[in-house]
């Protein structure tokens, strides 16, 4: 295999790595091998050598790396489960099953951190997966435990509900369903986190490493899709017109049309 880094690219990196981390004991080589297998399928240089340099020692399952990451990245990682669920014995469950999962055995997710972003925001979005994950596994009560697609498609307990909702409410809930499922996993986690996570713009931009107006503009395009398909879904196998397609949406939950938007129907889905 062609080396992707030249070796004074790569003794740069390495210095880099050992003035940020003087305290751990890393050969020249193993840091040069492990940066070749995991930017192998990458391009450009990556922007957080030092951030590689810990992952690469924590890959050796050195301890003092091991403990260095943990309090890197502990108090960002605590932040993102506590958005989920707040209560400290959550936190700690997940913490442990999350630091696992990272750091420890062949599978360690820590191997394949390319440096690309910033560590921190890259376990941010671990934990925060990792948060969601367990919620649903818990399966408790309460809107706190519901999957995103449930969250969105929850129907109010309404006595006063209309013969419309009666009829298509189920309709509704299977297409929404539908629609979320066909966004691609990026467009479902970054949702996930808006929705369920309750994470801002600003904190989404910051997970991916990517400006706040791109995190919108991922959420508002996710957003419409979603009004999209369901719209089409209802007004052509149930000939819906737009008018009772809104006011299903509407009946169907203030969340769900603050979430999707359905108060100001987008653009392309309109008439």
């Amino acid at each position: 295999m062609t080396p992707l880094l030249g070796q004074d690219t790569l003794r740069e990196m390495f210095l880099s790595g050992q003035s940020r981390w003087p305290a751990l004991s890393l050969e020249f080589a193993a840091f040069a091998e492990h940066c070749q297998r995991v930017l192998e399928a990458d391009s450009g240089l990556p922007l957080e050598p030092a951030d590689l340099y810990l992952c690469c020692a924590c890959a050796q399952a050195q301890p003092e790396a091991l403990r260095s990451f943990e309090l890197e990245c502990g108090a960002v990682a605590a932040a993102a489960i506590r958005r989920i669920d707040g209560s400290d014995d959550f936190v700690r469950d997940t913490l442990q099953d999350l630091w696992g999962k990272l750091l420890l055995g062949e599978d360690a997710k820590v191997r394949s951190y390319s440096g690309r972003g910033a560590l921190q925001a890259w376990v941010r979005v671990a934990a925060t997966r990792a948060a969601l994950d367990r919620r649903r596994s818990n399966k408790r009560s309460g809107a706190r435990q519901v999957e995103l697609t449930e969250r969105l498609a929850a129907a109010d307990v309404n006595i006063e509900a209309t013969l419309l909702k009666a009829r298509f409410g189920q309709a509704f809930q299977d297409a929404l369903r539908v629609a979320v499922a066909g966004l691609s996993r990026q467009e479902r986690n970054v949702l996930r986190m808006h929705v369920v996570g309750q994470c801002s713009i600003d904190e989404i931009g910051r997970a991916y490493n990517v400006h706040r107006a791109t995190a919108a503009r991922w959420i508002e395009r996710s957003r419409s899709k979603i009004y999209d398909e369901v719209l089409s879904t209802l007004c052509v196998r149930h000939q819906l017109t737009a008018s009772e397609f809104h006011s299903l949406a509407t009946l169907m939950g203030e969340e769900l049309q603050l979430s999707l938007g359905f108060g100001s129907a987008p653009t392309s889905a309109a008439g």
